[in-house]
């Protein structure tokens, strides 16, 4: 046998979880009706192909005629140059030996660089356990004389797999699953055991759940945030672009820092958004707003009325916007799609309107928790300061609708506003904010034709 090669899943996003898959290898693929296994190695093979490798798809079904026809119908992104040899299932289950051997055949015939058979769980249905263990066995030898990196789909829920004979004799095994989760509908991928990963990434990388993505455009997997060590943090201050908020942090806001602004509707949380990015943006740095409610051009046009140019640098490439439906919305895939934009665009501000629209996607509040605090970490290692907007709850006692987010930003801000004798006056304070002094007292601060403006003196 020849030595094992490192080759690229060919599948969006999971090269950054897996490191790649090894040739020769065997990987079954298992999971219930209707998670994606066809699709992912479909879109795996598919991908392969138009890079030019062999590729041979052996699919067993009850209507081998016009099978390649139908699954190009199905599954739009299916490459022509990927080989279907289709087998009948009913053959299978019933003369698995001659399913063997037609396999046998097709395979060195073709000589592929990768191959996928699905699913795998229907051959030898009728054998005793016995004979099932030594066919199993046979394909096996099979399959490593072929020397190709084979994919096997197993129709198998995850307590099943230890007792599946094909289990023990593949190199790896990713588990796909899914289930409801908030708006949407959560597609999991586990990767149970794989051949030829790292020691040091060995758990981080078989211990934990990813997201992925499945739909007639093909299969997505979006890794978690990697957040890698620094040597050290800067402590250098910059300009918030609100009047005198600068003064109540002792000198501007830290380099990097997340500072979440929690107020009640209309006491300016998106202004002072929009005035900290456009600070940015004069002078040079390029920025990220990150929105659901309110589409980008609402957000310009909003902009524009206080004086805020936001189209020039949206033309010149210095703004960008992501804008997410909180029903369809998957958390991993909406930190992937931050992660590729700040480094893309090496941005070094960002805003986060609307946080609370995030949050209803996680059921689970551990999750979210190590969601956010993987989030600002790794805005932090960038060097990027965010500001990140959410709701406050004044029936309350004012209580900050985002708890979790509170504990983990470096800087908390409030604003709030209260009604004397029919005028309306708005406060601002800061609650917190790690490794810098910060004024203790609320301030005054109104919303002018150009934005926020906060009053010098302090309200005891």
């Amino acid at each position: 046998m020849s030595e094992l090669q490192n080759l690229s899943c060919c599948i969006d996003g999971l090269d950054e979880i897996l490191g790649g898959f090894r040739k020769p290898s065997t990987i079954l693929v298992a999971g219930t009706a209707g998670v994606g296994k066809t699709t992912m190695i479909l879109q795996m093979l598919s991908n392969a192909a138009k890079k030019g490798e062999k590729t041979l798809y052996i699919p067993l079904t009850t209507e081998t005629a016009g099978k390649v026809e139908r699954l190009h119908s199905i599954y739009p992104f299916l490459d022509e140059n990927v080989k279907v040899y289709p087998v009948s299932r009913p053959a299978s289950e019933k003369d698995p030996l001659s399913t063997l051997i037609d396999v046998g055949n097709v395979i060195a015939s073709e000589n592929p660089d990768r191959l996928a058979i699905d699913p795998i769980t229907p051959i030898g249905f009728g054998f005793v356990e016995q004979e099932r263990r030594r066919f199993f066995y046979t394909l096996d030898s099979m399959l490593k004389e072929s020397e190709s990196l084979v994919m096997l789909t197993g129709e198998l829920l995850e307590d099943q797999i230890h007792g599946y004979v094909a289990s023990h004799l593949t190199d790896g095994i990713i588990y796909l699953s899914k289930e409801n989760s908030g708006y949407h509908t959560a597609h999991k991928l586990k990767v149970l055991k794989m051949l030829g990963i790292e020691p040091n990434n060995k758990a981080r990388r078989t211990a934990r759940e990813y997201s992925y993505d499945v739909s007639s455009e093909g299969f997505t997997a979006y890794p978690r945030l990697i957040v890698e060590d620094v040597d050290e943090l800067t402590e250098t201050r910059i300009k918030s672009g609100v009047e005198n908020f600068d003064l109540m942090l002792h000198g501007g806001m830290i380099a990097g820092n997340s500072t979440l602004i929690a107020g009640e509707p209309g006491t300016g949380k998106s202004i002072f958004g929009w005035q900290f990015l456009m600070e940015g943006l004069k002078n040079g740095e390029k920025g990220i707003i990150v929105t659901y409610n309110e589409l980008p051009q609402q957000i310009i046009q909003g902009a524009s009325k206080l004086g805020y140019d936001m189209q020039q640098y949206v033309d010149s490439g210095m703004l960008k916007f992501i804008h997410s439906n909180p029903e369809e919305i998957h958390p991993d895939e909406h930190a992937t799609r931050i992660k590729e934009l700040v480094e893309s665009m090496e941005a070094t501000r960002l805003v986060v309107d609307g946080l609370i629209n995030l949050e209803i996607t996680f059921p689970d509040i551990i999750k979210l928790r190590g969601y956010l605090q993987r989030l600002t970490a790794y805005l932090k290692t960038r060097g990027v300061t965010s500001v990140i907007t959410t709701e406050l709850c004044a029936q309350e006692n004012d209580r900050i609708m985002s708890k979790d987010a509170s504990f983990i930003v470096d800087t908390v801000v409030t604003v709030r506003q209260v009604v004397f004798s029919n005028e309306v006056k708005r406060y601002i304070r800061v609650l917190k904010s790690k490794g810098s002094k910060h004024a203790l007292n609320m301030r005054e601060y109104v919303i002018e034709d150009t934005g926020i403006k906060i009053n010098c003196d302090v309200i005891l």
